[in-house]
This record gives C-alpha cells, structure tokens and sequence, in this order.
C-alpha cells in the first residue's frame, strides 16, 4: 500500500495538535541531500503543553523534537535515515535556518507500529524508566527515543500516538477517539483527517488485505463523522449546517492534499461546494493545485 495517504494523515494530526503550542513544520528539507524531516516542532517561548489535551506527546515535545512515524515495522536503515536527518539538522542550526529560531538541540522521535528486540539490542536502546512501556532511550549522546506504538499501553495519555499504527492497535485507539466528547474538537478534527484518508484509499482500487483492513477501521470513524455532522445540521438548521460542514470538509481535505489553504485555493471552495461529495473529494485527491 501506498504509504502517502498515511503520511499527509499523520502530518496533519501532529499540526492539529500542536500549531497552539509552537512552530509545526512538516516536510522540512535537510540542506545537502533530498532528504526531508517528516514533522519538525519548536515550542513557543514559555508555552504550556497540556497534558490533558496531548497525553504523553505533550512530554516528548517540551523541547525541540524531530517526529518521524513508520506505520510499518521499524528497520534498521529507518533509524539511520533519521539519525543522519537529526544530525545533519543539528550542525546546520541556526545559520541554515534562520527560520527556525531555537536554542536547545532538537531530540529525535522515532515512532514506529512494531520495533524488534534484535533492533532494540543491536543499537543498546533501552526502557525509559520515565515514559514507561514502550518508550526506548537510546544512548545520550543519540539524542532519540524509540517508540513501539504496538507496546504502548491502552490509556487516554497514548491514544494520538497509537491512531498511527495499524491493525487491532488503531481500530482500539478509533474506538477511544469515538467516545471522546462531541464537544472535544481534537475529536472532530481527528475524525476529519480520517475520513479523508479512507477516500484516500477507496479512489486507489484493488485494495490489499492490508488496506480492506485499515478501510473497516476507519469506515468506522467515518460513520461516527457522518453522524455528527447530521447532528450539527439539525442543531443549526439542516441547509446551513450541511453547507457549513461540507465547506469544513473541503478545507480539511485541501489542507490534507497541499499542506495551507492561500487565497488561491480559497477562491475555487464555493465552485467545488457545488459538486456532490464523491465528485468534489474525488477531484481533490486526484488533481495537482494546477488542475484545479
């Protein structure tokens, strides 16, 4: 299976959880290579993260953190590729990238659906006796932390980080993000993200076990999302609540496709507001900004 749609998904949840509290850059190239870091994030001066609203992602990123998620099992090339992307960031920091304004070396976080223990042990990464389950130090001077998404216990605390895993590990972490508050909106935006990315995958066709499988998870998710969204329309008054929500979901999903929603983009919403569901998500998944 193609792994884009799972990496515009992941991308787009770590923006939505994060951009209240810092610096959120997706995508970011590493000068010299064709590399890029999948989420780099920096904490505005003296924010606060909140625990309650972030689990124990508010801890991973108190600092400067490079977050870079495999929905696949962790291999030894992917830690190299991503300790070079660390590392190579660091000795170009700050004069390469102005943009990024920081003081302390960014901490690498490598977050993977299934770690071996022959990794684990070949590269001594170790228990965090902090974090707890899951959570693997490798040596100080490394500066990274593995994580085993599928060793992660079931809490509230772990539940956006175990939405990027796969198999009977999602589908609990979907079941946990359904009975948050109707009111939660991390719990409306997160539902968004994943009914874009179960279109993403029935426009592709011929799906693998793998992918039937992930469309039953989030086929789930996406009934929850239509629910609510027959909810709000009646509490708003049906006409205007569907053009509402079907505006909202245009802007998630272009937000999705191209990364920021400029003017350009903005203009084109009310012509694809015309179109019905199917036709609008199917020429925003399958068409570059240029044919638009």
């Amino acid at each position: 299976m193609s792994t884009k749609p799972f990496d515009q998904f992941n991308k787009r949840l770590f923006q939505e959880l994060l951009s209240p509290f810092g610096q959120v850059i997706p995508n970011l190239a590493v000068l010299g290579s064709e590399r890029t870091i999948d989420i780099f994030f920096a904490p505005h001066p003296g924010a606060i993260l909140n625990e309650t609203e972030l689990g124990t992602l508010a801890k991973m990123v108190r600092n400067p953190a490079l977050l870079e998620p495999f929905r696949s099992a962790l291999t030894d090339r992917d830690l190299e590729t991503c300790t070079i992307k660390l590392f190579t960031l660091t000795a170009e920091l700050p004069q390469d990238y102005p943009q990024i304004p920081i003081t302390t070396p960014p901490y690498l976080w490598i977050l993977a659906a299934e770690v071996s223990d022959r990794l684990l042990k070949d590269f001594k990464a170790e228990l965090d006796p902090t974090l707890g389950e899951g959570f693997y130090l490798c040596g100080k001077g490394w500066r990274t932390t593995i994580v085993a998404i599928d060793e992660l216990p079931n809490t509230s605390d772990t539940l956006w980080l175990r939405l990027m895993s796969k198999g009977r590990v999602q589908n609990d972490a979907i079941e946990e993000l359904i009975l948050l508050r109707d009111t939660d909106p991390k719990r409306t935006n997160a539902l968004n993200l994943l009914t874009s990315w179960r279109i993403s995958i029935e426009i592709t066709g011929q799906l693998t076990t793998e992918e039937e499988q992930t469309l039953m998870a989030l086929s789930q998710a996406y009934l929850e999302w239509e629910k609510q969204t027959v909810r709000r329309g009646l509490e708003q008054g049906l006409e205007q609540g569907l053009e509402q929500e079907r505006r909202s979901t245009i802007e998630s999903v272009m937000k999705l496709r191209y990364g920021a929603i400029d003017e350009d983009l903005r203009s084109l919403i009310p012509q694809l507001m015309t179109l019905s569901n199917p036709d609008y998500m199917a020429l925003l998944l399958q068409s570059s900004r240029s044919e638009l």
